[in-house]
């Protein structure tokens, strides 16, 4: 959503010597998913400049608040749960329908989305785990739903010769946690980057880790 972030990133890149990039390997597009007009702009700006879209990566989210101040102040829980709905999942959904017509036009006909291993409902019954629904219920439950329009994806797109997956990351060091996440960003990079390239038999309509496919 900030362009001068993304110019940021791609400076970093540039200057990683262990990453073989340069600035001029990037053009950052800027987009808010929660605004319709800015998601059709930034169709209008990919049609204009390319035509197409060979890969849409769904990888915007958020994870704020999973409960009410004790106190009272802050956003209700109506409004963290709206909050967390329209990044995560709205957000998700409308950007795809836009980008869809593109991606038609493209050659890979790749669509991915950025989940989470918090997502599994099995995971999720293990009462002792990282993964237990006793934690970052909000987040959590949007990622479910991601699954599910991923997997409606992957069946109504599969006969166009699409693939569709999404990925989990894993626990990374990143912003949406403040940085706490104990794996490299770059290792739970990989897995996104298998979503969207990996072999169809490994990752259309499941949901990939380092692991292997996590169950739902």
């Amino acid at each position: 959503r900030d362009i001068n972030k993304a110019n940021t990133a791609i400076e970093s890149l540039a200057a990683d010597s262990s990453v073989k990039v340069s600035a001029s390997d990037f053009s950052p597009l800027e987009i808010d998913v929660n605004s319709d007009s800015s998601i059709n702009a930034a169709t209008k700006q990919v049609e204009e400049k390319y035509g197409k879209l060979d890969i849409l990566l769904n990888n915007a989210g958020i994870a704020q608040a999973q409960e009410v101040a004790a106190d009272g102040s802050g956003p209700s829980l109506r409004e963290l749960y709206r909050a967390h709905y329209e990044t995560n999942v709205f957000g998700a959904a409308v950007v795809t329908e836009a980008f869809l017509p593109l991606l038609r036009k493209g050659s890979a006909k790749r669509l991915a989305f950025t989940s989470s291993g918090l997502a599994s409902l099995e995971l999720a019954a293990k009462p002792d785990t990282l993964y237990s629904a006793n934690n970052y219920p909000v987040y959590r439950s949007t990622k479910t739903a991601l699954n599910m329009i991923m997997l409606g994806y992957a069946l109504q797109l599969e006969k166009e010769g699409f693939v569709v997956s999404a990925a989990d990351p894993g626990y990374c060091a990143t912003n949406l946690n403040g940085n706490s996440g104990f794996k490299d960003p770059r290792d739970g990079a990989k897995e996104l980057v298998k979503s969207c390239v990996g072999d169809k038999k490994e990752v259309h309509g499941v949901m990939v880790s380092d692991n292997g496919v996590v169950p739902w």
